[in-house]
């Protein structure tokens, strides 16, 4: 296994993450990518439309972002420096309402175009007269203006940037055969002709709009990962001056090297070094533990974290922009920039596409007029060429799976953030369950009550409760939890709370201790020499020990049920903790879990490091619910959050699940039925111009059954996707491979 002391991923030395400004499409995305691979210095880029972001990389200097940006510029984009989630979140909302618009025109203009041009295809049935076939066809062309000049002038633009840039994809195929059709069709009515082609146009402008507004809808998730992880973090923190006064200050303002306060009940804004004080903190912004931990001069406390009881002065070491939190956003952001398998197959077929299609174009017009016929009809063979391949069908393959299975998914608790996600479940043999808040509650159950002397288990407990009924430890939440009632009225008495060691109550001339056992004898208690083990608290009552009680980590009630299920479908489980070996070790015992499988005291860097490490050997999922979480639900394969995951949590995994994790083997199930459905989709898209595109070349289809063909092949891919809404029973272990993993190696 990955060692924890060491296997800890940082970010690249040679990469940067940059924000792009202005695309709107994929196309567009694939443009700037080619664009900044030729720029000097870079060695490699990627460019995420989904997340407005470029990754870019190089070997020995730096590019200077100022040549990237004016590169950039030169295609109608806007280069930043770095990622702003307000901005990414605005454009990608104005994009969504800008495809809106056009859609609704090219849908309105769109039905009134096709009205007489379905009367010109029912003419040779005798249901118009030939002399008003002419007029029909003009109406036609009139009603398509606003679907032409408005509704499509986006791929026109796109089309030709990508041309210029050297990577022509699907808007520049759109855009040639748009102007061919519509050239072609007043050509002909110039000459007195009704055969126009205006409706093919159309078609093809509402299909392609369609198709991109799907895509917006899973758009706004990466653009999200930095807004969502740094708004639970304080925008102000308390600064102690050289004076020794104290003043509110943002914590943008502060510089490395300040003195900052900190008291019980907030939470640290900027990373810092503990100069003076004692306390307890709650760090599952990294561990997911939620635990507190004793801290004191010397030790490291990150932005993120909550300070539960003490006060703390500490230096600050890292400022807005390098705290560790920043960190783990933009490697998250970075992760989400990867392109998923299926992604890059479409991006490479609508490449090479482009270039056959119009070199088949070419081929139809010069084999017609070799066989002598008129340079119109001629013409009329390369449009019907370049309608019929154009690759609807390939762009709505992936969309339109993740459209359909959507709303099946979401009425079973499981929302679907990332269409990754749906290649990412084939073949799963590995899935890595985070502890805390994900198979347990996160708050601790009574397990054992052990009274001494004169004392009971119940009048034990209601003293425990008393002691700590105005502490926020979850040990003491889970007290008041437990089954025994406390005194309807809870006495008053005064309760100190001494940070990392217990509380003291005193009412009267009585005086209670509740804590660890090292305390209560520094405060002359006899406590009996017990091996602690897990979560205990020990109680006295004056002077005299009165007892002892034990805590469990409280299991989800359907933990182990899923872990079974799983199991028995041939799945490697593993545990994934920041917490404790012993702590993990128990859980992972009442589990079911071997030993072999725990992994204890992982960072969330380290977290994703295993991920990596274990996915050389096998698919895996990584199965999560806090924000230390977030960088390995974002590199994993498969990344599911689950249940009160927090909401950075959420937006970096591909699938949250509402409920509990009772539904990750069915979110299993449906993924690699989805997968399956996109697999035979682009088969479909590609077999259909494979078969379709040789007779337009021979002449044997003309352009207005080249556009309903093409429908067709969209319709075809429609169909298709419907069965992602097929249901599906509670349990078939048999739709999942078998497959066993066996340890990493150190």
């Amino acid at each position: 296994m990955p060692d924890s002391n060491t296997n800890t991923a940082q970010e690249p030395e040679h990469q940067d993450i940059l924000m792009i400004e202005g695309m709107r499409c994929g196309s567009c995305a694939i443009a700037v990518e080619a664009l900044l691979k030729k720029q000097p210095g870079v060695s490699d880029a990627a460019v995420n439309f989904a997340a407005d972001v470029a990754l870019v990389c190089w070997d020995k200097e730096k590019p200077p972002l100022a040549s990237l940006q004016k590169a950039v510029a030169r295609l109608g984009y806007r280069l930043h420096g770095s990622v702003d989630a307000e901005r990414s979140k605005f454009q990608a909302e104005s994009v969504r309402k800008h495809l809106q618009r056009r859609l609704a025109v090219a849908v309105v203009f769109g039905m009134w175009s096709m009205m007489p041009a379905l009367l010109t295809y029912l003419a040779p049935l005798g249901v118009v007269e030939p002399e008003v076939l002419w007029p029909l066809a003009l109406a036609s062309g009139l009603f398509a203006v606003p679907v032409v000049l408005y509704s499509g002038s986006h791929f026109y633009r796109v089309g030709w940037r990508t041309l210029i840039a050297g990577a022509p994809g699907l808007d520049s195929l759109i855009f040639i055969a748009v102007f061919a059709a519509c050239i072609i069709s007043a050509w002909q009515l110039a000459a007195g002709n009704h055969h126009v082609y205006f409706d093919a146009a159309v078609m093809l402008i509402t299909f392609q709009l369609i198709a991109r507004l799907l895509d917006t809808s899973v758009r706004r998730r990466a653009s999200e990962i930095i807004r969502r992880y740094l708004q639970d973090v304080p925008a102000q923190v308390t600064l102690k001056t050289s004076s020794g006064h104290y003043e509110a200050r943002p914590a943008s303002d502060v510089e490395t090297g300040e003195c900052i306060v900190l008291k019980a009940g907030e939470q640290l804004a900027l990373d810092g070094q503990i100069i003076q004080g004692y306390g307890q903190a709650d760090l599952s912004m990294l561990t997911g533990e939620h635990l507190p931990q004793a801290l004191g001069p010397g030790a490291e406390m990150l932005a993120g974290c909550q300070l539960v009881e003490g006060e703390l002065e500490l230096s600050v070491t890292a400022g807005i922009g390098q705290r560790r939190i920043d960190r783990l956003s933009r490697s998250i952001s970075a992760l989400l920039s990867r392109k998923t398998t299926l992604q890059r197959l479409t991006d490479r077929i609508a490449r090479i596409l482009l270039p056959i299609i119009l070199i088949a174009a070419v081929v139809a017009v010069m084999l017609a007029l070799v066989q002598g016929v008129p340079a119109p009809e001629a013409a009329a063979r390369g449009l019907a060429v370049m309608i019929i391949s154009c690759p609807c069908a390939l762009s709505l393959a992936i969309p339109l799976v993740i459209t359909m299975g959507h709303a099946h998914m979401v009425n079973r608790g499981i929302v679907l953030r990332d269409p990754a996600a749906l290649e990412a479940a084939a073949e799963v043999g590995a899935i890595v369950f985070d502890k805390t808040g994900t198979l347990t509650t996160g708050e601790p159950s009574v397990d054992s009550i052990a009274p001494a002397e004169q004392w009971t288990e119940k009048t034990l407990l209601q003293l425990a409760q008393i002691i700590l009924s105005e502490s926020q430890h979850p040990v003491a939440r889970g007290l008041r939890t437990a089954a025994a009632p406390s005194p309807a009225n809870t006495p008053g008495g005064t309760r100190e709370s001494i940070a990392g060691a217990g509380t003291r109550w005193i009412n009267g001339g009585d005086t209670a201790l509740a804590g660890q056992a090292s305390w209560l004898r520094e405060q002359g208690i006899e406590v009996p020499a017990t091996e602690d083990s897990g979560m205990n608290i020990h109680i006295a009552c004056n002077g005299r020990y009165a007892g002892k009680i034990g805590f469990q980590e409280t299991l989800r009630p359907e933990a182990a049920p899923t872990i079974r299920r799983l199991a028995r479908q041939g799945h490697a489980i593993y545990l994934l903790s920041g917490d404790t070996r012993n702590a993990c070790l128990e859980l992972a015992e009442r589990l079911g879990i071997p030993a072999k499988h725990v992994l204890s005291s992982y960072s969330p860097e380290q977290k994703h490091s295993f991920m990596e490490n274990l996915e050389k050997q096998t698919n895996a999922v990584f199965v999560g619910d806090g924000l230390n979480d977030g960088l390995a639900l974002a590199g994993a394969r498969l990344g599911i959050a689950v249940g009160n995951a927090a909401s950075a949590t959420g937006a970096a995994a591909a699938v949250y699940l509402t409920e509990s994790i009772a539904k990750v083997p069915d979110t299993l199930l449906l993924a690699q039925r989805a997968r399956k459905l996109m697999r035979q989709n682009l088969f479909w898209a590609v077999g259909y111009n494979a078969l379709v595109v040789p007779l337009a070349v021979i002449g044997w289809v003309q352009p207005v059954i080249a556009a309903i063909a093409m429908s067709l092949s969209s319709l075809c891919v429609l169909l298709n996707s419907l069965r992602m809404q097929k249901q599906m029973p509670d349990d078939t272990p048999q739709l999942l491979p078998d497959t066993s993993v066996t340890t990493l190696p150190a």
